[in-house]
């Protein structure tokens, strides 16, 4: 059980260390699918993951129709 909750912890860390290390490497904001669609990743999983970022004050989100944009914050 110890495991599990420590893997867990460990794929969500890197997780969005990916993310963010695909912002910081992009020009421009970054869709949702854009993401995921480079990680590899589903786009519920990288939905997720960048709002806990962007609680955690590490992105900003733009709303452009019905996509979310992802932007590091500097």
């Amino acid at each position: 059980m110890v495991k599990r909750v420590l893997k867990s912890a460990i794929n969500r860390t890197n997780i969005e260390k990916s993310i963010l290390v695909v912002l910081q490497h992009s020009d421009k904001p970054l869709s949702t699918q854009e993401i995921a669609s480079r990680l590899g990743r589903s786009w519920h999983t990288i939905i997720r993951h960048c709002l806990d970022l962007a609680a955690k004050n590490k992105l900003f989100k733009f709303d452009i129709g019905r996509i979310n944009a992802w932007q590091v914050k500097k």
